[in-house]
């Protein structure tokens, strides 16, 4: 009797070591996963001469502080807003090379920096289930701009593209959604996103996921299980845009045939061949402003008239091994400008002239939906 009792102590001593390290583990990858650090891109909306003004306003539920560029004209009626992904800020992902485009060719861009990223308030990301408050927040300083509901698009970049998409099935003032580089389940990336952020393997992280999605939602109020923007497209009643290269490791190009597969009827998916994660526009820059602006006057019921652009400054495009060049986004997609004395761009050799307005073809309709690169 006297060693069954000790047994039985032993056996929940033992059980109460092992739940004690197994909340202890998820909770450390919750917080290493989900608190990032700051970044604060370099670009300013007065190198592309854009008539920006700083702005502030709340995320709609929970009220955190969040600024931005607003870049408008009276003249303009509509509005696109800058969803940036994961670790970044209002200016990555080449988003003032984006946002002259747009403004040059008719619309007004917000570009701010979601919660826990670059001035914003905030401690910790969370995948879009708290970023999509952060969206909707950006819709409700639009309106009060004066811009009518359902002159508001949106395009998102890696999470800000699932955040776009998020948002846009709760929002109606959201009348056009372009996502690159989108997941269709926040889920399926766990083991991946938990062994990029901490010592722990890739292989191991599905036995504490049930954890992990425990320990979110107790302590931060996230939902993972809620975070399925394949889902959330499904209740989109128009036509999206998604862009994923296929050779995107980070978020495999599967995830957004997955996304287009539940969207509306008309939805497209711009498959772009040989190209990494949220790289489209450094690979196809002409291609990709076209794209998204047939796309943005299309869902907004605009005359598609000749797309011009004069860009003030050349692309930067940082490779893996540090090396710097440098393109032009109304080049052929293939000609590299050289890289000089301290990274900076040196000019074409022979005579130069003025840049014509950017005009460039649309791509072939290769399936149901899909478009590919050229």
């Amino acid at each position: 009797m006297r060693r069954l009792f000790r047994w039985r102590v032993i056996s929940l001593a033992a059980f109460v070591l092992l739940f004690t390290f197994y909340v202890g583990v998820s909770t450390f990858v919750v917080r290493a996963v989900a608190i990032i650090d700051r970044s604060e891109s370099e670009g300013r909306p007065a190198d592309y001469n854009l008539p920006a003004k700083n702005v502030e306003f709340p995320s709609r539920n929970d009220g955190l502080n969040l600024k931005g560029w607003y870049i408008s004209a009276p003249d303009k009626e509509h509005t696109v807003i800058f969803v940036h992904g994961f670790g970044g800020d209002r200016g990555s992902a080449h988003a003032l090379d984006i946002g002259s485009g747009l403004w040059q060719n008719g619309f007004n861009v917000l570009m701010f920096d979601l919660r826990a990223s670059g001035s914003s308030e905030g401690e910790m990301a969370s995948g879009g289930y708290l970023e999509q408050d952060d969206l909707l927040g950006a819709v409700d300083f639009v309106r009060n701009t004066g811009i009518p509901s359902g002159n508001i698009g949106v395009i998102g970049f890696s999470m800000g593209a699932a955040t776009s998409i998020l948002g846009a099935s709760k929002e109606p003032s959201i009348q056009a959604v372009v996502s690159d580089s989108t997941y269709a389940n926040v889920l399926d990336l766990i083991a991946e996103e938990v062994a990029r952020a901490t010592p722990m393997p890739a292989w191991i992280v599905p036995v504490f996921q049930p954890g992990i999605i425990v320990i979110a939602d107790l302590l931060y109020g996230i939902k993972l299980d809620e975070i399925v923007p394949e889902r959330a497209a499904s209740s989109i009643d128009y036509p999206i845009f998604l862009i994923h290269g296929t050779d995107d490791t980070r978020v495999p190009f599967k995830q957004s045939i997955r996304v287009h597969g539940a969207a509306a009827s008309g939805s497209t998916l711009w498959k772009v061949d040989g190209v990494r994660h949220a790289r489209a526009f450094e690979e196809h820059p002409s291609k990709y402003i076209e794209n998204i602006i047939r796309y943005f006057r299309t869902r907004f019921g605009l005359p598609f008239v000749e797309i011009v652009g004069e860009y003030v400054q050349p692309i930067k495009i940082t490779s893996v091994d540090g090396t710097v060049t440098y393109r032009t986004i109304d080049d052929d997609d293939s000609k590299r400008v050289g890289v000089g004395v301290g990274g900076q761009p040196q000019p074409p050799v022979g005579p130069q002239k003025k840049p014509p307005p950017l005009v460039v073809s649309f791509f072939e309709v290769i399936g149901p939906r899909e478009l590919t690169a050229s």
